[in-house]
């Protein structure tokens, strides 16, 4: 009992030194609204994303993000369905030394929704998410990629034509994860989950014949994050408020009369709290190329 608390103890004596944070790339709701707009009205289409996201911390630690993500949309009458995977080679250091490294995989994340045209102006899409971990969950032992942990959401999204060229566009998503068993890297078993995450998204995009921009702002809270036993330290770490500003530059092409589109991404966010523990700023860029057949 004894060694037990003296472990306990000792793990809560070195959180502020450690970084229990994860990311996800298929549960990014600017990435997916982005790579959803479609191109031609055909049934099947496949994206594949290239991503690199930098962060700092308000404590110094810096972190690397290098991967893919590969996603496949089915669209039917009003309907589609989506499946989304990644992967990415991860990196954390903190004074100049590096602190992890490693390769992870993303949860898988399952979309389907229905499309509903309200007016020639106005289009509405109602979602629901279901999120597969691919691994146990590490973020109690060291920066993680993919939550690893089942997740189940519903989202609203949409659009509204503000002329021939331009569009206000507007998303929100409510996603909860299931606690799940982690381990510290003692070797102690917690049941942890990062709680809730909320998502809103709103933007204007404009296009043209071949070239479309976009350009917007994402809020993101983090909360109702659990740990039993419980360790107030890696809760605080794990809930969190952030904003980011994007751009993305679009540019449609035909490879044999079959429909592709090329997109350009840079973001630039950072977390209003915790102040410690959270990113001083965050800068993400990705390339993806999008098929439609």
């Amino acid at each position: 009992m004894k060694n037990t608390i003296s472990a306990r103890l000792l793990f809560f004596s070195l959180l502020p030194y450690t970084n229990i944070f994860a990311i996800s790339i298929v549960y990014n709701l600017r990435i997916a609204q982005i790579t959803k707009q479609t191109i031609a009205n055909n049934k099947y289409e496949t994206v594949a994303l290239l991503f690199d996201q930098y962060q700092k911390k308000y404590n110094g630690i810096r972190q690397n993000f290098v991967g893919g993500m590969g996603t496949f949309i089915y669209n039917f009458k009003s309907c589609y369905f989506r499946i989304d995977g990644a992967v990415s080679h991860v990196d954390q250091t903190t004074d100049n030394i590096t602190t992890f490294t490693g390769t992870e995989t993303d949860d898988i994340l399952f979309t389907a929704g229905y499309n509903l045209k309200i007016n020639n102006r106005s289009l509405m899409t109602f979602s629901g998410l279901f999120g597969v971990p691919t691994h146990k969950i590490f973020s109690l032992k060291h920066v993680e990629f993919g939550y690893g942990q089942i997740g189940g959401g519903i989202q609203i999204d949409g659009s509204y034509a503000l002329n021939q060229i331009s569009s206000f566009l507007y998303a929100a998503r409510y996603v909860y994860f299931v606690p799940r068993t982690a381990q510290d890297s003692l070797g102690n078993s917690y049941e942890f989950s990062i709680g809730n995450l909320a998502d809103v998204l709103i933007a204007c995009k404009n296009s043209w014949v071949k070239h479309g921009l976009e350009f917007g702002y994402t809020a993101r809270a983090n909360f109702g994050g659990s740990i039993f036993p419980y360790l107030e330290e890696t809760v605080t770490k794990t809930n969190y408020q952030r904003s980011s500003f994007y751009m993305v530059y679009k540019y449609n092409f035909l490879i044999h009369n079959t429909t592709s589109r090329l997109l350009f991404n840079i973001a630039y966010g950072f977390d209003h709290k915790p102040k410690i523990y959270g990113n001083k700023y965050i800068v993400t860029l990705w390339a993806a190329w999008k098929v439609s057949f």
